[in-house]
Parts: C-alpha cells; structure tokens; sequence
C-alpha cells in the first residue's frame, strides 16, 4: 500500500513539474535479486555478486559484514529494492552516467526507506547527491539527507539541464533488526526536439495471433513516414467488448529509434518465433516485457502513441485467412497494400506457403508488386542434369504475381503422359516465388533421361485461372 502510494505521489509530483512533456529517460528499479554484497561465517571476506548488473555500481570497501544476513543487495520485497542490514559502516551507491543530451528540466526521483527502531543519525541514513558533467556532487533539492527514524521519504530534484548525469547514494545501517532502503531511481526530462508521432506513420503490417504449441504471437509494424521514430513514445493494446483500450503495454523504455522503411516484429520472447520461421533480421524484432493478449478467433490490435492516440488499428478475424487453408495454426495475416486501408479486410491475405507461412522483420510474401497484370511465369533452363556439379542441377519455375490471393499446382508427367510428381497442390502463393524440380518423382527415386512436362496452374477464388505448359529435357544423370 505504501509503495503504491509512493508511486502515485512519484507520478503527481512529474506532472505538476513537467507537465504533459516530461518522458521517462532512466530507471532503475532492482529487479534483479541477490546482486551486492554480503557476509561468510565460514570467510572472513566479503561475498558479492554483481553479474548481470550494468547500470549502477556499489563501493562496499568501508563495510564490515560477518553473517549472511549482513548485507548490501537487492532483493525481491515490494517488487524488487535495495537493502542495508547491519553493514557497521557505509556503502556507496553509483547510477551509470546518463546521456540527458536529448533533454531539458531534467527531474529525478528516488525512494529512500527505513525500518526498525534504530534512531542514531550517525549510523543509519541515506543520503543522495547527484552529479553533472562530471562536476561535483550535489545534495537533491527535496529530502536530500535522511536520518534515524524518518520512515520513507521521496528524494527529489528538477530543472537539470547538461549533457551527462549520474546518481549517487550513500547508504549506512549499524542495526541487525533495521533496514535502510532505496528503490525506484527514475530520471525525467523534457525532449529538446521531440518527435510527433501522427496517425498512419506506422502501419501494422502483420500479425500472428494463432502460434503453434510452443509459439508466441508476434505483431510487425512498418514505418512509412519519412522520420526516425522513437520506440519508446509507443504503445500497443487490445480493446474489450465494449470497445474500451484495454492491455496497454509500453513497447520499451529504452531510447530506440525505428528508421524509415524499417520492419520491425514485436512479441514477448523470440525463441517463441524464431525457431517456427525463416528469420532474415534477427535484429528487426523488439521483445516487449509485456505483451497483450489477442484471442485466435478475433480481436482488436492497437498501436499508440504515449498520449493514447491511435497511430494504425487493425480489427481481424480467422475468416480473413484464406479460405483453402485446412489449418490456420501458426499462420500469419499479411497486409498485401500500405497504399490501403487497414480497416479493409481485402487488404490482408494468409501468408504464402513458401514463405513459412509468416515474413517477421522483412518484406511481407504477400506485399503487391507496382504491376497489374496476369500472372508471369518463367522456366528455366531448357535442359538440367541434376548430377550435383554445381551447373543447372535443378529445373526452376518462376513466378511474378500482380497482388495475392492466387494458388498454385504444379505437376510433372513424362513424354508419354504418365504422372511423375507433384510440385504444389493448392498452395498458397506470395507475389512472387519458385519452384524447383531436382529430376526425382514422389518417391525421390531419380528419373530416366528423357522428355518431360512441366504443367503449372495459378488461380484465384474468384474464378480467374492461367495455365503454364513447359517442356524440359532431363540429361546427365549421374548414377
């Protein structure tokens, strides 16, 4: 309750000093536990454990601890704090150097806390200095020096202005039944040029909201306007049935910039995506701490800016796949236009089975070409020996698609008219592709030299059907 309290207070206070522009640039909020130092019966050394920690450092050489219940570290009470118990001396407390060159009236907030009866102010407090630019160390504007029995106080400062900041605390607590606290360092600040984000700068571009056993869904977004775009102004959501934002999750907190014409997939955890896709950038996805929940049937995706406006929405449902797919599990939406709505169900299509069935972090299987004109379709070479010598070992059939929506079969018969293979059947085409025959048929036994021919039928739904004949000569085979 207290923590709560603390934190609505933290917010209150942001608020009434920077009103509307203040942005989040720094926190620390311990969440990871046993990091620090503590004491051995069995050593007379100071144990510690700093592994995994990278924003703040701790000067533990003025202590003396001798049980493992004297320490300096965090632990997991009320989410995650540091804690001084019984150190008999004073440890000091260091935040990495934070870049502020972005910003201005630059605000910070901390929450020093005390428990216990332990009323000497020489030898329990909690004191906390800031730095600028590597100048000297000043005491916070507001509850700067806490002494003795204070209870918990909010630590504050505002009106920073420079170009690196770090936070200092030094922590002391002689007492085996007291604790001495600090927790939630978080750092605010006006951008100097802050970015607008406006409706239809980003588009939602895909969606998977149906993964296999094992998977995670994932949303990608893509950035059509022509600006840098920073990550951490945005937010995604889903809506409830009466409409209403609902799961709204910060995409990051940290200070990442999307660049123009950029793909980027979002999801919880990429070992939820990676190993179920062809991942072409590893580096074009974000994992998010939290991530929304959307439903397999239908459901509302959202993407926000930190004013909860709407920057792009998209309402899906499982009738949007494509009608021919027996199974839609693990089986993304792709958007087929950025020139079109949205909104418009016409503008998303399953992705192409080639594709793996979804492209996060890359071009969409699905994207229209810049032509409007039937089905193009090549084949290539006029002869191949599949004898693995690096030269026209394969027959390739090339396809160029207007939109999606097609399908394809592609089947093989030899000079007389006998079934051989099966290449495609009823398979879900992106808007462009290939095919390739190796000389074997359904069983993988290799092929007589000879004639051979090559049919290929793409179609649509919506009864348009184009017809591909080819024939190829299968030579060198070696045995």
């Amino acid at each position: 309750m207290i923590r709560n309290l603390l934190i609505l207070l933290t917010y209150l206070f942001l608020f009434l000093n920077n009103p509307v522009t203040a942005q989040e640039i720094w926190r620390e909020s311990f969440l990871l536990p046993e990091k620090g130092v503590w004491g051995d019966e069995n050593s007379s050394s100071v144990q510690h454990d700093f592994s995994q920690v990278t924003t703040w450092t701790l000067d533990f050489s003025k202590i003396k601890v001798t049980t493992s219940t004297d320490y300096a570290k965090t632990v997991t009470t009320g989410g995650g704090r540091f804690e001084c118990r019984d150190i008999n001396g004073e440890v000091v407390w260091r935040s990495e150097e934070i870049d502020i060159s972005e910003y201005k009236n630059i605000s910070i907030q901390l929450t020093a806390g005390e428990t216990g009866s332990g009323k000497n102010e020489e030898t329990k407090y909690l004191k906390a200095f800031y730095i600028i630019d590597q100048s000297n160390e000043i005491p916070f504007e507001k509850n700067s020096d806490n002494r003795g029995n204070w209870g918990s106080n909010l630590v504050q400062q505002t009106a920073l202005n420079g170009e690196k900041l770090q936070v200092v605390v030094y922590i002391n607590n002689h007492y085996s039944a007291d604790k001495v606290i600090l927790d939630e360092v978080v750092v605010f600040g006006e951008e100097k040029n802050p970015v607008i984000i406006n409706r239809g700068d980003l588009l939602i571009n895909e969606v998977l909201f149906n993964p296999v056993d094992g998977g995670n869904d994932y949303v990608e977004i893509y950035n059509y306007s022509t600006k840098p775009i920073p990550l951490n102004k945005l937010c995604l959501a889903s809506r409830d049935k009466n409409l209403e934002l609902t799961q709204t999750v910060p995409l990051t907190n940290e200070n990442i910039v999307f660049e123009p014409g950029g793909y980027l997939a979002l999801t919880k955890d990429t070992n939820g995506v990676f190993p179920f896709f062809t991942i072409e950038c590893a580096a074009c996805f974000l994992q998010m701490q939290k991530f929304p929940s959307f439903n397999n049937d239908r459901d509302y995706v959202v993407l926000l800016n930190t004013n909860r406006e709407v920057i792009d929405e998209l309402f899906y449902t499982v009738s949007m796949h494509a009608p021919l797919l027996a199974d839609k599990e693990g089986v993304a939406l792709e958007r087929t236009s950025v020139f079109a709505a949205t909104t418009d169900f016409g503008n998303w299509h399953s992705a192409a089975t080639q594709a793996g069935y979804g492209t996060p972090g890359y071009r969409n299987s699905q994207a229209e070409t810049d032509t409007k004109t039937e089905p193009v379709v090549t084949f290539a070479p006029k002869a191949f020996s599949p004898n693995s010598d690096g030269y026209n070992d394969d027959f390739t059939i090339q396809y160029q698609l207007d939109n999606s929506g097609y399908y394809i079969n592609i089947s093989v018969f030899d000079a007389a008219g006998r079934f051989i293979v099966q290449l495609a059947r009823n398979e879900i085409l992106g808007t462009s592709g290939s095919y390739k025959w190796n000389g074997t048929d359904k069983t993988g036994q290799r092929q007589n030299l000879g004639v051979y021919v090559v049919i290929v039928e793409i179609f649509d739904l919506n009864g348009n059907v184009f017809r591909y004949k080819k024939g190829v000569v299968l030579t060198d085979v070696l045995e």
